[in-house]
């Protein structure tokens, strides 16, 4: 969305008018802009309400569009009222399950995993570990066709990360991707450089969980 700001009054055409040259028109003060007025929001088509939307094609030289008071809104870059309550309500429903999640046993946080997997185009092809070895889980991108290596744990520290990922990158020839799935981290584990290893842990799987609506899962499984 394109916005300015004019100066009040109108310069009128002195000259016939023309297609480069209306009758009228009206001088800016604040130019051009697709962006918020303090130009940390991008004003793309697809981000905006409907109600904003809606107005695109109205060729009107000067109007009141319906949607005025969200646009003004938007262009101060401020959060709908109750926009910013449901966000709050989320956060703590998001809190609340990520509690929930660390009570889980085992076996339930496995399959909670592998349930956030299948949710996300990536299929189970079949489990590669053993009792001493935590859960090593193989699972295909349906779409990309890639496979990842899955490991999932309770608990781990940076230490029994980064063997993990010695493990991945000395397999590089059967995984295209690693995933670490942890819900109680000793202290915080690092983020590799490389973006072809993913580390679930605590609060992040929570969000995962109320994005794709396993929460009730959850809360049933204690």
């Amino acid at each position: 969305m394109w916005w300015c700001t004019v100066r009040d009054g109108i310069e009128t055409n002195p000259d016939i008018e023309s297609s480069e040259r209306g009758h009228f028109w009206l001088t800016c003060e604040l130019p051009w802009s697709n962006h918020s007025k303090d130009n940390e929001r991008h004003l793309v088509t697809t981000e905006l309400p409907g109600i904003v939307t809606t107005t695109a094609g109205y060729q009107a030289t000067v109007c009141e569009p319906k949607g005025w008071k969200e646009i003004l809104r938007i262009l101060r870059n401020e959060v709908d009222e109750d926009a910013r309550v449901a966000a709050l309500a989320r956060q703590t429903y998001e809190d609340a399950v990520a509690r929930l999640v660390v009570r889980l046993g085992d076996k339930d946080f496995e399959i909670l995993i592998d349930l956030i997997l299948s949710r996300t185009v990536w299929a189970r092809l079949g489990k590669v570990g053993g009792p001493t070895e935590g859960i090593d889980v193989e699972v295909e991108n349906i779409s990309s066709g890639e496979i990842a290596f899955v490991q999932v744990k309770s608990t781990a520290t940076q230490a029994v990360l980064d063997e993990y990922i010695s493990r991945f990158n000395n397999r590089r020839d059967r995984y295209n991707r690693m995933i670490f799935a942890v819900h109680s981290p000793k202290g915080v584990l690092t983020q590799p450089a490389s973006q072809l290893v993913s580390i679930w842990a605590g609060k992040d799987i929570a969000r995962r969980v109320v994005k794709l609506g396993l929460g009730d899962w959850v809360a049933t499984r204690l």
